[in-house]
């Protein structure tokens, strides 16, 4: 992806490429970019339309100012400055007033639970915390995630979870759980259909628990966990890891010497609760 980008870089800001083409090989620079321009964006802000603002408005600049840039491999790293500049610029606009407006019911709730994401969010990483909003608040699927980041899916998948524990730990339970809440991916959603999940399809009994049983079947191009009455859609985290969407779990499969699917560990919280052995 390096080397695109520097053919890119090179190809919009030369001074002889014909300017229809330049701005074609910016436009590929912006599909490139655009996602972690965003993500770096809501991690700053916490608000999706001035995230956009500030993310469009770093394109602009991005584009008037490449001539300036020594180094077209850079541009990344160059394009999240620009990101974060145009955040500050927005946080100065967006300065309380002197006497704000009083909030009262849901609004302080809303207002009290961004402001307990914020903080624990600042206290990540910043790779980390990117990763996250790439995930859980756009949607961007693992392989897409290591792509902007330079790195291996594996280790994407990794980064995320412990990311996620420790969000867990720094923000209140209730509020964690609404803000880790995630989707099955376009990807994902695929592989299902392609029966690529078939494998994990089955009856498992937990060890310490033979009572608890859990189902997991296919309906239609969903992954569906059946449990004590519960009925969960399932989504992919990582390779043989999938979470509930509905609350904060995780289900890490394990598998034979021949390959084959035989339980899976069972998380919430990042707290281990258990194995579930697949009886059928």
């Amino acid at each position: 992806m390096a080397g695109d980008v520097e053919r890119l870089v090179r190809r919009a800001r030369g001074a002889r490429v014909p300017l229809a083409e330049q701005h074609a090989a910016f436009a590929r620079l912006v599909a490139l970019h655009e996602r972690m321009a965003l993500a770096t964006a809501l991690a700053s802000l916490r608000d999706a339309e001035a995230a956009r603002d500030a993310a469009q408005e770093a394109f602009l600049d991005a584009w008037r100012k490449l001539p300036q840039l020594r180094t077209p491999a850079a541009f990344p790293g160059w394009l999240q400055r620009l990101v974060r500049t145009q955040c500050a610029r927005i946080r100065r606009r967006r300065e309380p007033l002197l006497d704000p407006p009083q909030e009262t019911g849901d609004a302080v709730v809303r207002a009290e639970r961004r402001r307990a994401v914020a903080r624990a969010l600042e206290q990540l990483a910043p790779a980390d915390r990117e990763a996250l909003l790439l995930f859980h608040v756009l949607g961007e699927p693992q392989r897409r995630i290591a792509e902007i980041f330079g790195v291996s899916a594996q280790t994407i998948g990794k980064r995320l979870y412990g990311a996620r524990l420790r969000l867990r730990r720094l923000m209140p339970r209730s509020v964690a759980r609404e803000f880790l809440v995630t989707v099955p991916t376009s990807d994902f959603l695929r592989r299902v259909r392609a029966g690529l999940f078939d494998e994990v399809v089955g009856t498992y009994r937990f060890e310490s628990q033979p009572k608890r049983v859990v189902v997991i079947r296919r309906a239609g191009d969903l992954l569906i966990s059946e449990s004590a009455g519960q009925r969960n859609v399932l989504a992919a985290n990582g390779d043989d890891a999938l979470v509930p969407t509905a609350y904060d779990g995780e289900g890490r499969f394990g598998r034979d010497r021949s390959g084959r699917i035989t339980h899976f560990v069972y998380y919430e919280f990042g707290r281990r609760l258990g194995v579930a052995r697949k009886v059928d």
